[in-house]
């Protein structure tokens, strides 16, 4: 006969359950084993009155393999090291749980030792001066929600942190400590401050690229400078008085060297003779005689335009032309029927 689908399911669920049990019972066991080790060595340490070694270990037994005895212990050991708030929400929790399985006699002492500590324990109200979006609480680093504002909260007695933060606040944070005795400790938490506002620093500009510096341009040429105004005039002066002084000189020579030999050729002259009525001898020199004569003209022609020259040049010259400090100044003189020139040194 074919089963049905419901029966094929139900037969792979039990197979599965039959597989993990065995698993999940090991492990169970396991963890009681060791629940059980460390609450037989915190007997011991609280027999001796470690109690701060010894409370630690009943916490581990009590959350690995959850007991009512193992509870209750706990309770007695933390109230030994004076955690009152704590032993007291122990043997609160013992109570409730002996009540429900009938263990009178456990929720009895449970309630006689709640009674004893509810007579010295502290409570802390927790305040906020300025209620902020998102505000964060925190009880020795333990968070807290904004619902236990206002409550009056057991604690043990000792030093405590209290913390609160926001987004865009600066954080607060305080140290408190709470007296071994019964009493109410209010708490303000002030309004927070506005938190700076962090700027990152600029991103330096990148270095800059080390390049060889270009070689230096060549000097430009300086052009000489511009002739005083004036030189052109002065030196047509100097050169015409120049020429025209040679030229004056040599006609002279000339002229006395052209006298002289004519007289002296006149002298032996008689009219009527060929050619000229000189001595035939004689004609050499008289050509000679010519010659000077036609350089002395030639040179007293040059002085003239020389001269000429020289005061065409002194007519022109600037009348605020430069004068050299110890040179020859030349004036030009003009007069009824001769021109002429002075000058200086």
């Amino acid at each position: 006969m074919k089963r049905s689908v419901p029966q094929r399911l139900a037969t792979v669920l039990f197979v599965a359950a039959a597989t993990l049990v065995p698993g999940v019972a090991h492990a169970q066991s396991d963890s009681a084993a060791v629940a059980e080790a460390l609450f037989q060595q915190a007997r011991d340490l609280y027999k001796q009155e470690h109690y701060t070694d010894a409370c630690p270990k009943f916490a581990e037994s009590q959350r690995l393999d959850p007991k009512l005895g193992t509870l209750l212990n706990l309770a007695v050991c933390n109230q030994k090291l004076g955690k009152v708030a704590t032993a007291w929400a122990e043997y609160t929790s013992a109570a409730v749980i002996a009540h429900r399985d009938g263990q009178k006699e456990r929720e009895d002492f449970a309630r006689e030792q709640i009674a004893v500590l509810e007579a010295k324990l502290p409570r802390v109200i927790l305040q906020v001066n300025a209620p902020e979006p998102r505000l964060t609480i925190t009880w020795d680093e333990q968070s807290m929600a904004s619902a236990v504002l206002g409550t009056p909260l057991p604690v043990d007695p000792g030093k405590h942190r209290i913390a609160a933060s926001a987004p865009g606040k600066k954080p607060w944070s305080q140290e408190i400590k709470v007296p071994a005795e019964k009493g109410e400790v209010l708490v303000a938490i002030p309004a927070l401050e506005a938190a700076e506002l962090v700027i990152p620093p600029p991103t330096p500009p990148p270095a800059p690229a080390i390049t060889t510096p270009p070689p230096p341009a060549p000097p430009l040429p300086v052009a000489p400078a511009p002739p005083p105004a004036g030189n052109e005039a002065m030196i047509a002066v100097y050169t015409g008085f120049g020429i025209g002084g040679l030229g004056v000189v040599v006609g002279t020579v000339t002229g006395i060297l052209t006298l002289s030999k004519a007289s002296s050729i006149r002298s032996g002259c008689t009219l009527g003779m060929p050619p000229t009525g000189c001595p035939t001898n004689d004609a050499g020199s008289i050509s000679a005689t010519g010659t000077l004569a036609n350089a002395s003209n030639v040179s007293f022609a040059l002085g003239a335009a020389g001269l000429a020259v020289g005061v065409v040049g002194l007519i022109l010259r600037p009348r605020d032309a430069p004068r050299a400090t110890g040179g020859l100044e030349v004036t030009p003189t003009v007069g009824p029927g001769f021109v002429g020139a002075s000058g200086r040194f």
